[in-house]
């Protein structure tokens, strides 16, 4: 959409747009651009939540009195909102409370006991809210359980050159569908909690009041740094979302 804006404003006509990755916005310098914090695929947020897609969209729209771009302009309405700290969200999203992790674990041991624990715990309100939601569920990309796709990711955190660890598919692809499994259990977890949440407030629990979330931002390290290109761009965009970091 960046590009395509170019050719429009060449033709005369004003352009606005939502951008959710900032890096590929900056290189391609759109005239107009608003940066929101939501994940790929929610350009206005969350769902059932019209007063904040109207901020969005209100936003994007005020740019048109800017004449002098290229502009990237960071969406504000959260920061108004005053949307709860992270810092005090232990119990929130989730209906246990968890240990609260660090930023990077050395002992990958430990880490190992530390998210086998998180499953132990999250078990129960997983399995409630399959009953909530009459049996669907998140999770199941895959034919492992939790434990196992555990071992995957430490196995890879210890040894980044390793082979795929799921049949005929590539290491990348397999680091995916076992991150994404096991994301998704967790959230369908936290989904049980009777007063519901935010997209964005359970994505702020995972990646900073887990161990999960912060062995995701180890992948995410290792792969961006990784020799292989297939790794590094899985690396940008598999991981966390760009809100998140």
């Amino acid at each position: 959409m960046g590009g395509l804006a170019h050719y429009l404003e060449k033709a005369g006509i004003p352009t606005s747009q939502i951008s959710l990755i900032r890096k590929h916005t900056e290189e391609l310098r759109p005239p107009r651009a608003l940066f929101v914090p939501f994940e790929l695929g929610r350009p206005f947020g969350n769902p059932n939540d019209p007063d904040l897609q109207r901020a969005v969209l209100r936003s994007a729209l005020e740019l048109l009195t800017e004449n002098n771009g290229p502009i990237i302009a960071d969406f504000k309405y959260l920061d108004d909102c005053k949307i709860q700290d992270s810092s005090s969200m232990t119990g929130w999203a989730c209906p246990v409370n968890l240990e609260k992790p660090t930023s990077v674990v050395k002992d990958l041991d430990k880490l190992t006991s530390q998210l086998m624990q998180e499953i132990r715990l999250l078990e129960p309100w997983y399995h409630e809210s399959m009953k909530n939601l009459k049996g669907r569920k998140l999770n199941g990309l895959t034919n492992y359980t939790n434990e196992e796709l555990i071992i995957f990711l430490i196995n890879f955190i210890k040894n980044p050159n390793l082979d795929s660890f799921i049949v005929n598919e590539p290491i990348e692809r397999a680091l995916k569908l076992a991150c994404d499994d096991l994301k998704y259990f967790y959230f369908q977890a936290a989904l049980a909690r009777p007063d519901g949440a935010s997209d964005l407030k359970i994505n702020e629990w995972l990646y900073r009041r887990t161990h999960l979330g912060k062995a995701f931002l180890q992948i995410r390290e290792i792969c961006l740094n990784h020799t292989s290109k297939k790794l590094s761009i899985s690396g940008r965009t598999n991981f966390v979302p760009n809100a998140m970091l």
